[in-house]
């Protein structure tokens, strides 16, 4: 069996946790209480799970992080002030440290553009 076959394998059924609308659809939800650093790292690793050139064993922490942060029910529940949303963002973020040598400038300039299409201009503070 090809290493390519393998891995279709392994994600099988994964569009039940993940896929492109339910992404939008919790950034739409969320993003104002997410701040831009989680926000942008969200983008980036949705941007960087589709390229041909990312590594299996990287998709497969991308798609496990963008699946914790999509599923409604969490460690921490998302209505909570605060605290709700901290356990995302922890994930997102340590997804995206385990990765980060495999994302591109261009992977991350296509996040900025995918959040100023997507989510339009906000007053998101890029600090």
């Amino acid at each position: 069996m090809s290493e390519n076959v393998k891995f279709e394998k392994m994600i099988e059924g994964q569009d039940k946790h993940y896929s492109d609308k339910k992404f939008l659809g919790k950034m739409k939800g969320m993003s104002g209480g997410l701040g831009y650093k989680a926000l942008h790292a969200a983008t980036t690793l949705f941007i960087a799970v589709k390229s041909p050139n990312m590594s299996k064993a990287n998709k497969l922490i991308m798609l496990g992080a963008l699946g914790y942060f999509i599923f409604p029910i969490d460690l921490v529940a998302d209505f909570l002030p605060l605290a709700g949303l901290t356990d995302d963002a922890f994930v997102i973020l340590t997804a995206l440290g385990k990765v980060y040598m495999s994302i591109t400038d261009e992977m991350k300039m296509e996040a900025d553009e995918w959040i100023e299409d997507k989510l339009g201009k906000r007053s998101i503070s890029k600090k």
